[in-house]
């Protein structure tokens, strides 16, 4: 029951914190994007995961912007929420873009190192024949 309660809380959540995030008029923040919202088991913390647009510098201010703006931004949904106990809300700054643009740069890199410079993709790997007849029990009968 608690996984159907957080999976309809977790959207709405985004979206509630995502605006009042878009609505705030702090010169620290930057182009700031709530990309998910995650809540523990009895629905009593949420953590709002962000990323923003920028180098460093704008990620550290983004992040303190939040964090001073954090019981403004739980105010503005905490009536339309509709649940006895209020989340909690934490920030976390988001990486996974990040990782993401790290792992397609060393397939890039790993790429160039090919035979052909990474201009034809790896020909498909062809599934063995299965040499004898019934070698598993799970196999398909031979016709």
């Amino acid at each position: 029951m608690a996984i159907d309660r957080r999976i309809r809380v977790a959207p709405f959540l985004q979206r509630e914190i995502a605006i009042a995030v878009h609505g705030m008029r702090d010169p620290r923040l930057g182009m700031v994007t709530i990309t998910r919202v995650t809540l523990n088991e009895d629905l009593s913390v949420a953590t709002a995961h962000w990323t923003v647009l920028g180098d460093l510098k704008q990620r550290s201010l983004s992040g303190k912007a939040l964090a001073s703006a954090t019981s403004m931004i739980v105010a503005s949904y905490a009536k339309s929420l509709h649940m006895r106990i209020l989340p909690q809300l934490r920030f976390a700054y988001d990486d996974d873009e990040e990782k993401r643009h790290r792992m397609d740069d060393l397939i890039r890199q790993a790429r160039t190192t090919d035979t052909d410079g990474g201009a034809q993709p790896e020909p498909p790997v062809e599934a063995p024949l299965n040499p004898t007849r019934g070698a598993s029990p799970h196999s398909p009968p031979s016709i």
